[in-house]
Protein backbone atom coordinates (compact mmCIF):
# COMPACT_ATOMS: atom_id res chain seq x y z
CA UNK A 1 0.00 0.00 0.00
CA UNK A 2 1.73 3.95 -1.31
CA UNK A 3 1.32 6.25 1.26
CA UNK A 4 1.88 9.78 0.59
CA UNK A 5 5.06 11.93 2.13
CA UNK A 6 1.36 14.25 3.07
CA UNK A 7 0.64 11.29 5.37
CA UNK A 8 3.60 10.59 6.76
CA UNK A 9 4.26 14.20 8.35
CA UNK A 10 1.88 15.14 11.29
CA UNK A 11 0.13 18.06 10.43
CA UNK A 12 0.14 21.04 13.16
CA UNK A 13 -1.88 23.92 13.64
CA UNK A 14 0.65 26.35 11.67
CA UNK A 15 0.50 24.13 8.90
CA UNK A 16 3.62 25.23 6.28
CA UNK A 17 4.64 28.31 8.35
CA UNK A 18 7.90 28.31 9.57
CA UNK A 19 7.95 28.58 13.12
CA UNK A 20 9.80 31.32 15.16
CA UNK A 21 9.71 34.20 18.07
CA UNK A 22 8.03 37.55 16.51
CA UNK A 23 10.44 40.33 16.98
CA UNK A 24 9.02 42.35 19.51
CA UNK A 25 12.01 45.62 19.48
CA UNK A 26 9.60 48.74 20.71
CA UNK A 27 6.80 47.87 23.28
CA UNK A 28 4.14 50.66 23.49
CA UNK A 29 2.20 51.44 27.04
CA UNK A 30 -0.53 54.25 27.45
CA UNK A 31 -0.84 55.58 31.07
CA UNK A 32 -3.41 57.71 32.30
CA UNK A 33 -1.82 57.21 35.81
CA UNK A 34 -4.46 55.76 37.58
CA UNK A 35 -3.41 52.77 39.86
CA UNK A 36 -4.88 49.91 37.65
CA UNK A 37 -3.24 51.58 34.24
CA UNK A 38 0.04 50.58 35.79
CA UNK A 39 -1.26 47.03 35.39
CA UNK A 40 0.26 47.06 32.06
CA UNK A 41 3.89 47.47 33.36
CA UNK A 42 3.90 44.13 35.24
CA UNK A 43 3.05 42.57 31.61
CA UNK A 44 5.26 44.76 29.37
CA UNK A 45 8.06 44.65 31.61
CA UNK A 46 8.97 40.50 31.42
CA UNK A 47 7.91 40.53 27.95
CA UNK A 48 10.68 43.30 27.13
CA UNK A 49 13.03 41.27 29.31
CA UNK A 50 12.85 38.48 26.76
CA UNK A 51 12.66 39.98 23.63
CA UNK A 52 15.34 42.37 25.17
CA UNK A 53 12.88 45.81 23.67
CA UNK A 54 12.49 49.14 24.66
CA UNK A 55 9.66 50.42 26.57
CA UNK A 56 7.66 53.73 25.37
CA UNK A 57 5.56 55.07 27.60
CA UNK A 58 2.67 57.78 26.47
CA UNK A 59 0.28 60.38 28.71
CA UNK A 60 -2.62 61.58 26.56
CA UNK A 61 -3.84 64.43 27.47
CA UNK A 62 -7.54 65.38 26.67
CA UNK A 63 -7.84 68.68 24.33
CA UNK A 64 -9.00 71.44 26.80
CA UNK A 65 -11.76 73.73 26.17
CA UNK A 66 -10.05 77.11 24.99
CA UNK A 67 -10.66 78.30 28.82
CA UNK A 68 -8.15 75.55 30.23
CA UNK A 69 -5.36 76.59 27.25
CA UNK A 70 -3.64 78.62 29.79
CA UNK A 71 -3.36 75.28 32.03
CA UNK A 72 -1.88 73.02 29.35
CA UNK A 73 1.72 73.60 29.79
CA UNK A 74 1.46 73.01 33.73
CA UNK A 75 -0.67 69.74 32.80
CA UNK A 76 2.15 68.39 30.46
CA UNK A 77 5.43 69.25 32.71
CA UNK A 78 3.30 67.64 35.37
CA UNK A 79 2.15 64.66 33.41
CA UNK A 80 6.43 64.39 32.11
CA UNK A 81 7.32 64.77 35.51
CA UNK A 82 5.29 61.54 36.47
CA UNK A 83 6.42 59.49 33.15
CA UNK A 84 10.08 60.18 33.95
CA UNK A 85 9.31 58.67 37.46
CA UNK A 86 7.81 55.46 36.16
CA UNK A 87 10.15 55.11 33.38
CA UNK A 88 12.91 55.71 36.00
CA UNK A 89 11.68 52.67 37.87
CA UNK A 90 12.14 50.38 35.52
CA UNK A 91 15.36 48.37 34.57
CA UNK A 92 17.52 50.98 32.24
CA UNK A 93 18.27 48.49 29.35
CA UNK A 94 14.31 48.86 29.25
CA UNK A 95 14.11 52.53 28.72
CA UNK A 96 12.90 54.32 25.70
CA UNK A 97 11.32 57.83 25.13
CA UNK A 98 8.28 58.89 26.77
CA UNK A 99 5.81 61.22 25.30
CA UNK A 100 3.46 63.39 26.21
CA UNK A 101 0.44 64.42 23.52
CA UNK A 102 -2.51 66.17 23.50
CA UNK A 103 -5.71 65.11 21.76
CA UNK A 104 -8.18 62.19 21.25
CA UNK A 105 -6.40 59.35 22.87
CA UNK A 106 -7.01 56.43 20.69
CA UNK A 107 -5.79 58.63 17.61
CA UNK A 108 -2.98 60.12 19.29
CA UNK A 109 -1.42 56.60 20.65
CA UNK A 110 -2.50 55.14 17.48
CA UNK A 111 -0.55 57.59 15.51
CA UNK A 112 2.61 57.27 18.20
CA UNK A 113 2.53 53.31 17.05
CA UNK A 114 2.83 54.22 13.49
CA UNK A 115 5.72 56.95 14.12
CA UNK A 116 7.95 54.72 16.20
CA UNK A 117 7.43 51.62 14.26
CA UNK A 118 5.86 50.04 18.03
CA UNK A 119 5.65 46.79 17.67
CA UNK A 120 3.20 45.42 20.66
CA UNK A 121 0.57 48.17 22.48
CA UNK A 122 0.04 47.05 26.10
CA UNK A 123 -2.82 48.55 27.56
CA UNK A 124 -5.51 47.92 30.29
CA UNK A 125 -9.13 48.41 29.93
CA UNK A 126 -12.21 48.92 32.28
CA UNK A 127 -14.02 45.98 30.97
CA UNK A 128 -17.13 47.57 30.84
CA UNK A 129 -19.47 46.05 28.43
CA UNK A 130 -23.42 46.42 26.97
CA UNK A 131 -24.80 49.73 27.18
CA UNK A 132 -22.53 51.58 29.42
CA UNK A 133 -19.64 50.84 26.79
CA UNK A 134 -21.78 52.11 23.75
CA UNK A 135 -22.30 55.47 25.50
CA UNK A 136 -19.00 56.09 27.12
CA UNK A 137 -17.02 54.61 24.42
CA UNK A 138 -13.67 52.92 24.79
CA UNK A 139 -10.38 53.87 23.95
CA UNK A 140 -8.75 50.63 24.45
CA UNK A 141 -11.06 49.16 22.21
CA UNK A 142 -10.73 51.41 19.40
CA UNK A 143 -7.08 50.89 19.56
CA UNK A 144 -7.29 47.35 19.48
CA UNK A 145 -9.78 47.78 16.44
CA UNK A 146 -7.69 49.82 14.05
CA UNK A 147 -3.90 49.17 15.28
CA UNK A 148 -1.69 47.63 12.91
CA UNK A 149 0.55 46.18 15.38
CA UNK A 150 -0.84 43.48 17.83
CA UNK A 151 -2.18 44.83 21.25
CA UNK A 152 -2.15 43.42 24.59
CA UNK A 153 -5.26 43.79 26.43
CA UNK A 154 -5.23 43.14 30.52
CA UNK A 155 -8.13 43.39 32.10
CA UNK A 156 -7.99 45.76 35.31
CA UNK A 157 -8.72 44.47 38.19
Amino acid sequence: MKTNSAEKTPRTVMGRVKASYPRLINLLVPLDFSGKSRQALRYAVPIAQKFSAKIHLVHVLSTPAKADLANLPRLKQAAIKRLGEMSGQLPPRLRAGNAVLVGKPAEEILALAAQNNIDLIVLTTKGLSGLKRVLVGSTAETIMRQSVCPVLSVRRQ
